[in-house]
């Protein structure tokens, strides 16, 4: 046998077991889940209109958000809707480089008191994709220490829709009735934080004003008569 056909042979062997190596790393691979990074999610009521130009301000505030009901990653349920408390919501891709350097100082301003014990704070994981970095979007949260209550959103972005996110990260006030206080999208920090923990809070205060005053002419009403 010549020297040529000996390295054909060797190259030919070589290169065989190359293809078995490979075909059996690929075989012992997990088997990924596409829908880690969703979970189921039910929305109920109107959806809020999609903030046009949000340089102009908001011009669906005051309109009544739907209730939205999902879990996070580990299958805890929640349901954000009309329970009385007021909420600040922040919407997260885990793709999001504004969304990564965000998540810190939240949760650092949440770790330091910054959130007022009435009102609640959640977090939404929306616009999530295999194709994108730190993917799944729970263990690019759970890097961060996260603790926010989070509901994930499903694969056709029923939560994106329902709110009218336009970027992220993307915030939204409601009233304990669920009404739509304002939402603004980008980078807010602490500073942004406790403004809208603020307006928030204030909308308590507010329907105490507003509920007094029909009490009161209730009352008038009733010895009237």
């Amino acid at each position: 046998m010549n020297r040529k056909a000996i390295i054909g042979i060797v190259v030919g062997v070589v290169g065989l077991g190359l293809i078995v190596l490979l075909a059996m790393s690929i075989a012992g691979e997990p088997e990924i889940d596409p829908s880690i990074g969703f979970r189921d999610v039910t929305v109920e009521g109107d959806n809020l209109p999609y903030v046009q130009d949000p340089n102009r301000g908001d011009s669906a505030i005051g309109e009544t958000a739907p209730t939205v009901s999902g879990s996070d990653w580990n299958g805890v349920s929640r349901t954000v809707g009309p329970d009385g408390r007021p909420k600040v919501l922040l919407f997260l891709a885990h793709w999001c480089n504004v969304c990564d350097a965000e998540i810190p100082q939240a949760q650092a301003w949440l770790d330091g008191g910054g959130l007022p014990d009435d009102v609640d704070l959640y977090a939404f994981t929306v616009r999530a994709s295999r194709s994108r970095v730190d993917w799944p979007p729970q263990d690019w949260l759970e890097g961060h220490g996260w603790t926010v209550s989070t509901i994930m959103d499903d694969e056709q972005g029923s939560v994106d829709a329902a709110y009218g996110v336009v970027g992220t990260p993307f915030y939204v006030v409601l009233d304990g009735e669920n009404r739509n206080l304002g939402r603004i999208t980008g980078t807010v920090g602490p500073t942004g934080l406790d403004a809208m923990a603020a307006m928030a809070q204030a909308s308590i205060s507010e329907g105490d004003e507003a509920q007094d005053g029909v009490t009161e002419e209730d009352g008038e009403a009733g010895e009237d008569e």
